[in-house]
């Protein structure tokens, strides 16, 4: 099974830090909600777990905030070593996993709680995004009795038959361009969606891409509401085409929640991640990679990242998170690239 080959492969250290400034806002949660899809550490239902399970789950997640991740996984480990059909212990791990970018593995430990008794129902909104993220649309659409909304699983049918795809050069810069008046954002990147100038608003809080519920009647971007409403709360939807500079993305997924004015169309570190994004703060670019090859071989000292409510974040002496000066201090001038996959960041020397 997955785990075992997971057993070989851990991963390294993290720490807690606060946003320096967070939005209270209902909008402002409501996407990073959407986005998140029930990730990690945001609550889920303890009393329908194995107490013991709950007591581990409980255990590593203070490891993890000391930023001790090697122990936190060999937490997650050990229990699915002792009790391999222990389908609470294996969700734990497939969380932590999701947390660390690895959606496809994710989804296959997901799918072996499942298959060991776990009610699906208690995190199929999390499977869904899991397998979103990996591009298993088949997947997600022959969910057994998966209780989702029904534009979720209107949207998988589509996909299936209309592949995501990237087109155009290999390489593409772009300016880094910081976005006035917001602490979280990391970047503003101009694009084109369908024939509409666009704003990519770099948010390190968010997964994936979130558009604003103003491009609900754009022909550039597809709704898969949950019912006549196009408007429906948690609506799925597909960009038809993203233009970044000479490189150009076709059928995005994306999710839709009403957003700041300034703040239209977000992307996530993990959809950067999909591209290699590499930023350079002594030039003021970013680069992307149409079809990034493989992550070891991109050179730089490693960072272990994990997702919390802070959002990504760097794994040092504590949880660091990329929204905040502490990630400032730590790259200075030097570059680096978002290995999402991984749950890395390489830091150039």
């Amino acid at each position: 099974m997955i785990v075992e080959q997971l057993l070989v492969a851990r991963a390294a250290t993290m720490s807690p830090g606060a946003l320096a400034a967070r939005r209270s806002t209902t909008v402002r949660i409501s996407a990073v909600l959407l986005a998140c899809a029930f990730t990690h550490l945001i609550a889920h239902p303890l009393a329908a777990q194995d107490v013991r399970a709950t007591s581990e789950r409980e255990r590593a997640d203070v490891l993890v905030e000391r930023g001790q991740l090697f122990a936190a996984e060999s937490v997650y480990y050990a229990a699915v070593r002792t009790r391999p059909k222990d389908p609470w212990a294996r969700l734990n791990l497939a969380r932590h996993v999701m947390a660390r970018g690895a959606a496809k593995v994710a989804s296959a430990l997901y799918e072996e709680a499942r298959f060991f008794g776990a009610d699906q129902r208690l995190f199929a909104g999390e499977l869904a995004f899991a397998y979103e993220r990996a591009g298993m649309w088949r997947a997600l659409a022959a969910m057994p009795g998966a209780p989702l909304p029904r534009g979720e699983m209107r949207r998988a049918e589509w996909m299936l038959a209309h592949a995501s795809a990237t087109r155009g050069v290999d390489t593409v810069e772009v300016p880094w361009v910081p976005v006035r008046g917001d602490t979280i954002a990391l970047a503003a990147i101009g694009a084109t969606i369908g024939n509409d100038s666009a704003i990519l608003v770099v948010d390190p809080v968010i997964r994936g891409v979130v558009v604003d519920t103003a491009w609900l009647r754009r022909p550039g971007v597809r709704i898969f509401g949950n019912g006549s409403n196009l408007g429906a709360f948690a609506a799925v939807a597909v960009i038809d085409s993203v233009a970044i500079g000479g490189m150009l993305l076709t059928n995005v997924p994306a999710r839709v929640a009403p957003l700041a004015q300034s703040r239209g169309v977000l992307v996530g570190m993990d959809w950067l991640g999909d591209r290699a994004a590499t930023f350079d703060p002594a030039r003021g670019r970013i680069a992307l990679v149409r079809m990034p090859g493989d992550p070891r071989a991109v050179r730089g000292a490693r960072v272990p990242t994990v997702f919390t409510r802070d959002g990504l974040c760097l794994v040092l002496d504590g949880l660091v998170p990329i929204a905040g000066t502490g990630a400032t201090t730590v790259f200075g001038l030097r570059r680096w690239t978002v290995l999402g996959v991984r749950g890395e960041i390489a830091l150039a020397p």
